[in-house]
């Protein structure tokens, strides 16, 4: 189980890529004169890409996490 201090020093996209995806969405309905669809369909997008983002993040991390050392290993025989 990760401690609060390694939870605190990760970078969570998911924000990021709403904030992204309502912008360019926004700017999309503007132009097309139908601003509440396309606000939606950005933020859609961009939660969904952040959530992928934080998830892959999130393996590679506990991946890392869980590969023994050689020093473990040295250890365990």
């Amino acid at each position: 189980m990760k401690n609060g201090k390694d939870q605190e020093n990760t970078m969570h996209y998911m924000p990021i890529c709403m904030c992204i995806g309502l912008s360019i969405g926004t700017a999309i309905g503007a132009a097309l004169n139908n601003i509440g669809l396309y606000m939606c369909v950005g933020m859609s997008i961009g939660v969904g890409i952040g959530s992928a983002i934080d998830a892959a993040n999130r393996k590679k991390s506990d991946d890392s996490a869980q590969e023994p050392t050689k020093e473990t290993e040295e250890e365990a025989e």
